[in-house]
């Protein structure tokens, strides 16, 4: 199945409203209305990158990647950080979700080629995600912050040399 990524504007917000996850997973990745809103009044915008995943042309899924000033307090400036992941759920399960990861290292390798990780913070509830993650590559760093509706843990993976 082929997969792309799509730059998305702020404005953009209804194209992506279509990635439907029910709410026991909508509640880790966060609202699309919040993180839109987020976006939208944000002090660095050249430092966010939304994307909507796109399969057979179709928006199946969508993340935000951070970088400089933009990437959380528990993230080293030198990296980039991935935000409010989604796959829809009748999407769910296909490899779709991979497939995004990878297009977004591509995407570093390509635009940053400096940037030698990226990082995200899963809900330590998301076993599903987290399990996911691991199995792609990321590593858990050990470190624990606080997140919105409870624990996470922080993952890391190298990107050096990864699509350039």
């Amino acid at each position: 199945m082929h997969v792309e990524l799509q730059d998305v504007a702020v404005s953009d917000r209804e194209i992506v409203r279509r990635v439907w996850l029910p709410e026991d997973q909508e509640q880790y990745a966060g609202s699309i209305d919040a993180v839109f809103d987020d976006l939208a009044k944000s002090g660095h915008p050249a430092n966010q990158h939304p994307f909507a995943v796109v399969s057979c042309g179709v928006t199946v899924g969508f993340f935000v990647l951070r970088e400089r000033e933009s990437v959380p307090d528990w993230s080293p400036p030198d990296v980039m950080t991935l935000h409010s992941f989604r796959i829809s759920l009748a999407c769910q399960g296909k490899g779709l979700g991979r497939a995004a990861v990878g297009l977004a290292i591509s995407w570093i390798g390509k635009n940053r080629p400096l940037v030698r990780r990226m990082m995200l913070a899963v809900n330590a509830r998301n076993v599903q995600a987290r399990t996911a993650y691991l199995r792609y590559g990321f590593v858990d760093t050990g470190m624990r912050v606080a997140g919105p509706i409870g624990d996470q843990h922080v993952l890391s993976i190298d990107v050096s040399g990864r699509g350039a």
